[in-house]
């Protein structure tokens, strides 16, 4: 495969969709991003319509204006844009590929047409590909071997190259036939395409066969690297838009909202309606507040098809902008959920990613973010499946911390009426994630979850007692079951088949400060891995004065080699009260430190999802422990060690090595060629597409190291 420099990165990611950047020679597109598609010829709505609605690229066939002979030369004289008014945004081409699977042939070569596209300026353009929608697996393969020929022929003849300005599309054909998704993806890897797109969809879109497109997006998805913008041919429903975009696919384009239009079709994200049954617009869209359907239905047929264009434009526009806040916030599973509703294809296509199979769950797991901005609700059976809920279920069987020889198995409401300082282990049931331990029990994803269920269901306990009885119960000597009813408890130590019922039985009493190293060094061990916990002893807590949740860890037991990082500190504390005009202490050894009893701030704590954030210090102690693993750590090439080291972002094109176990959100140490801890960042990509990337930010830098630790 041919590495590519790259016209794409990442900025915001959940599930597998991301919002992004595609960087043309006529400005930025912000996926995921829809190109409608304007016929140049029969023009429905205006490029300052789309201006107007929010769209700043779109889509033309350059075939049709090939073969128009005054306009073939206007394009060649003005460039596209100068066809469009002058439009200053990014333009894509479509060859004619889609008259070649409607009329059977076209008029131009393969070749004709890349030099025609190339002349006339496009921003994004794609070779002349064959798309074949029926016959048998021979005559497909034919289809897709002649594709592969020219997607070759582009090659040799110097238009699909690394360094092109146009950025050229590689069609990937076989659907709904894996076997030839599969031989399309490997020998159109081969060329260097910028942009990939699949194709010989519409007619499954046009016969509602949305099950088998996803399950095929899936499969290509799957079977594909992460750093190239994905586009859909012929998708332009605003109900499965959320889907696509979850599987990892970027662009859409499709004349779906003109067709509709000229046949007095509404689009909206629950369906398609006749306007010649509505008596009302569900929408508040500048069309929907100023027309009814009558005035509609009373109108020419152009004007009405205008105007319900307008009104298509602006519903898909509102999609896609719904979908990246969905994806900012973390909440596109939701999303997904509710168009699940929309078509019983949806609500098929939603149990196939949450049917728990492994294949599905490891894939968006690959891309799932560790931490998000809003709380995990459940309304659905197959939500269990999750992947934030079945990475939890894998993650606890090795990342709880056991302290203690005792412990207590309680019911939510049983939680509530526990102190806090008993001397025992606390497992809560719950009926989403299995258990929770109580030290953990505020961070992501386990404190901000809803679900619709009132009661645990037989299912989730009969894995909690698996999970128990296979890697927990050898470590404890005593084993108790509590609820505040006793005959619930009874009952649940029956259903468990271990224990005896907590009736107050003595387990022994904690110190507070022997409590806060403990919920230090469970949530340590959760978010990084075995072995973290030994990083911390004697922390003190600060808590928020509003809410009073944690904020800030500090370490209470710091090592005389340790405040070599402490002075280091304070240098930078100096500096930014001076830049600040605040006043300076003449001693700030002594009066930040000493004087406050010999603590520092280890980690402080993201108040949305209960993220540790590690400081200098922390970092340290981490990079101590795992340096000779990797743990949730990367590498960079020593090129960008000077301007990590000050600060800057770390960027994709710079990391040798990666942590295979990183993923979007997490917190990460940044070392050099040395493996010497050079910066803390927040990762803003995974692991898998660190290493893919040739462009955009892998990690924020929290903090950049000047000095090196020993």
């Amino acid at each position: 495969m041919i590495t590519l420099k790259g016209v794409f990165e990442i900025t915001e990611k959940d599930g597998a969709g991301r919002i992004g950047k595609i960087f043309t020679k006529h400005g930025i597109i912000e996926t995921p991003y829809f190109f409608p598609v304007v016929n140049i010829h029969v023009p429905v709505v205006s490029p300052a319509d789309l201006k107007a609605l929010g769209y700043n690229a779109f889509i033309t066939n350059a075939y049709t204006i090939w073969r128009d002979e005054k306009l073939h030369e206007l394009a060649l004289e003005r460039g596209i844009h100068g066809l469009f008014g002058d439009w200053n945004g990014p333009i894509m081409t479509d060859s004619g590929a889609y008259q070649l699977s409607v009329y059977g042939d076209v008029e131009v070569s393969n070749l004709e047409i890349i030099k025609f596209q190339h002349n006339i300026g496009v921003d994004i353009g794609v070779i002349l590909d064959v798309p074949l929608y029926r016959g048998s697996i021979e005559e497909r393969k034919r289809a897709i071997d002649e594709t592969i020929k020219r997607a070759n022929e582009a090659y040799e003849s110097g238009f699909v190259v690394e360094d092109s300005e146009v950025i050229w599309v590689g069609p990937l054909h076989g659907n709904p036939i894996t076997s030839l998704l599969r031989y399309s993806i490997e020998n159109m890897l081969r060329y260097p395409f910028k942009m990939y797109a699949l194709g010989s969809l519409v007619p499954y879109m046009e016969e509602y066969q949305i099950y088998q497109l996803i399950k095929s997006a899936l499969f290509v998805k799957r079977n594909f690297p992460s750093n190239y913008p994905v586009h859909l041919f012929g998708v332009g429903h605003p109900m499965v838009f959320s889907f696509f975009v979850l599987l990892g696919f970027d662009t859409f384009d499709s004349a779906l909202y003109a067709l509709a239009a000229k046949d007095g079709r509404y689009l909206t994200v629950h369906g398609t309606y006749n306007i010649k049954y509505m008596e009302y617009f569900p929408c508040d869209c500048p069309v929907c507040s100023k027309f009814t359907p009558r005035e509609l239905m009373e109108m020419s047929i152009h004007e009405r098809q205008h105007y319900l264009a307008m009104h298509n434009l602006y519903v898909i526009m509102a999609e896609i902008r719904r979908i990246k806040q969905a994806i900012w916030e973390g909440t596109l599973w939701e999303l997904i959920a509710r168009r699940a509703s929309s078509h019983p294809e949806l609500a098929r296509a939603y149990s196939l990613l949450l049917s728990g199979k492994l294949e599905i769950f490891e894939f968006f797991e690959t891309y799932e973010p560790t931490f998000k901005r809003r709380g995990v609700l459940i309304t659905r059976p197959e939500e269990i499946n999750l992947p934030v809920v079945l990475r939890y279920r894998r993650r606890i069987l090795e990342r709880a911390f056991i302290w203690s020889d005792k412990l207590i198995i309680t019911t939510p409401r049983g939680a509530h009426k526990l102190p806090a300082y008993l001397g025992a282990q606390v497992f809560i049931l719950d009926d989403i994630f299995g258990f929770i331990p109580r030290e953990i029990r505020n961070m992501y994803p386990l404190f901000q979850h809803m679900s619709y269920r009132s009661r645990i269901p037989n299912r989730v306990l009969q894995w909690t007692k698996r999970a128990l009885e296979t890697y927990f119960l050898d470590k404890f000597r005593e084993i108790y079951v509590f609820d505040e009813k006793k005959e619930v408890a009874q009952k649940l130590k029956k259903i468990l088949g271990f224990g005896e019922v907590y009736t107050g039985q003595d387990v022994g009493v904690l110190t507070s400060d022997h409590v806060r190293s403990l919920v230090t060094k469970a949530m340590l061990r959760f978010q990084f891995g075995p072995g973290a916990e030994d990083a911390v002893g004697k922390v003190r807590f600060e808590y928020s004065r509003n809410t009073g949740m944690l904020r800030k860890i500090y370490a209470a037991d710091i090592k005389p080699y340790e405040e070599k990082i402490i002075r280091w500190e304070l240098e930078d504390i100096i500096e930014s009260k001076k830049k600040r005009g605040e006043e300076v202490p003449e001693d700030p050894y002594t009066e930040l430190y000493v004087n406050r009893g010999k603590i520092w701030l280890l980690a402080s704590i993201v108040a949305e999802n209960f993220k540790l954030v590690p400081q200098p210090l922390l970092a340290y102690r981490l990079w101590k422990r795992f340096q000779d693993e990797l743990r949730y750590s990367i590498i960079l090439n020593n090129e960008a060690e000077p301007f990590v080291r000050e600060g800057r972002s770390i960027f994709s094109k710079f990391i040798i090595d990666a942590d295979t176990q990183i993923r979007a959100s997490d917190e990460i140490m940044v070392l050099n060629e040395e493996r010497k801890l050079i910066a803390i960042g927040r990762a803003i990509i995974g692991a898998k597409e660190m290493l893919e990337f040739k462009r955009g930010v892998a990690a924020r830098n929290r903090y950049g190291i000047s000095i090196d630790f020993d």
